[in-house]
């Protein structure tokens, strides 16, 4: 079952709004994983098994830079007191 909060975004639209919250998700766990999990299933059921693949060439050309920028901000985290961050 498609969720009602997603009617009328594109599937690109979702794709990007599912992106860019596992990018929060990554940085504050727990914080968004209900939502990216049903904006996972909405992808799903709209996509199924071409999922991988749009997910891929949608967004191949910001893994990098933000496997980089993912791993300069948890490398911050561990060396801040707890509460800095």
């Amino acid at each position: 079952m498609k969720d009602a909060r997603f009617r009328g975004l594109s599937t690109d639209e979702l794709a990007d709004i599912w992106y860019a919250l596992g990018g929060a998700e990554t940085r504050h766990p727990g914080g968004f994983s209900a939502l990216v999990d049903a904006a996972m299933r909405d992808l799903t059921d709209r996509l199924d098994s071409n999922l991988a693949p749009f997910l891929e060439v949608r967004f191949r050309p910001y893994r990098l830079v933000d496997s980089k920028e993912d791993a300069l901000a948890n490398a911050k985290a561990a060396e801040a007191p707890i509460g800095d961050v």
